[in-house]
């Protein structure tokens, strides 16, 4: 197994902050106290918080928009869009901190984030308009806006990851906390088929 570097470990601890608490409200402090290390240590490795919100959430964009185009480079354009929802309701499972992070960016206008991982959500957004084009092509989607569907799939699969106080303290209200709450995989699929029943001709 590969040792972790501490440049590495920086990015990790710095990723859950900036889940937690926002690009605005992070404390380097308490990273670099996290991460065993002194604040100046940060700066060794990063120029300041910027270059760090930078490094840390940049390559997750990148790794979702590499994962989408190979994920939906073959099949119908029906199964494309399956594919297109599957793997980012996948990585959202995968990386729950990007998921934070990502809702945070939504919720603020993204006002922090990078050039450069809006440049990577960009191919996303470029790959699901394929997909939709091609819907179209073979007549089985009515013509669509990609960035309305994006926004559906992002808001719905963002907001239920990071809403589960809120749903649990409606649950008690409403005095249905014994039933079961849909699986995350289970809510993907069921987005998938809405979806994909709204754009069919």
């Amino acid at each position: 197994m590969a040792k972790v570097s501490k440049k590495e470990i920086i990015v990790q601890k710095a990723l859950k902050y900036f889940s937690l608490y926002g690009y605005e409200n992070t404390n380097l402090e308490l990273v670099a106290k996290d991460c065993g290390i002194t604040k100046p240590a940060i700066y060794y490795h990063f120029k300041d918080k910027a270059a760090l919100y930078k490094e840390s959430i940049c390559m997750l964009f990148l790794e979702i928009a590499t994962q989408i185009e190979k994920n939906c480079a073959d099949g119908s354009a029906e199964e494309k869009l399956q594919n297109y929802i599957k793997t980012f309701g996948d990585f959202l499972i995968s990386n729950p901190d990007f998921n934070a992070i990502f809702a945070r960016e939504i919720a603020n206008g993204a006002k922090t984030l990078p050039l450069e991982c809006t440049r990577s959500l960009s191919r996303t957004l470029f790959k699901l308009k394929e997909i939709l084009e091609d819907g179209f092509k073979e007549k089985v989607f009515e013509k669509e806006n990609a960035f309305m569907i994006q926004m559906m799939i992002v808001s719905a699969l963002t907001s239920y990851n990071t809403s589960r106080p809120l749903r649990e303290n409606v649950a008690e209200i409403l005095g249905t906390t014994h039933a079961p709450e849909p699986n995350f995989k289970n809510v993907v699929e069921s987005l998938s088929k809405t979806i994909i029943k709204g754009l069919k001709c």
